[in-house]
């Protein structure tokens, strides 16, 4: 078995990576049964800024990570690492 993993394979998991927040804010929030208009109005955010940020968006203001963190009722610094892990993986080609 190779260890070496194909350029495709490396690919996919940086898409995925790349989306790690995005995905993360998304399925919490559905869990949560909250729309996107109530998230992002708990958030003190615009809902395009809500919808940008479950298609991708890295917010890079920590308030702003604070206060998603808040709303969807998870530990900011799992959320902050979320959000260096896809900004990383969007900012760095491979």
């Amino acid at each position: 078995m190779s260890m070496i993993k194909s350029s495709k394979s490396v690919k996919s998991d940086r898409i995925q990576n790349a989306l790690a927040l995005a995905n993360t804010v998304q399925r919490r929030r559905q869990n949560l049964g909250m729309s996107v208009e109530r998230a992002a109005d708990l958030a003190g955010m615009e809902i395009s800024q809500w919808c940008a940020l479950e298609a991708g968006w890295v917010p890079d203001n920590f308030d702003v990570l604070r206060a998603i963190a808040d709303t969807l009722e998870l530990g900011y610094l799992q959320l902050a690492f979320l959000a260096e892990v896809s900004d990383y993986n969007q900012t760095n080609p491979v």
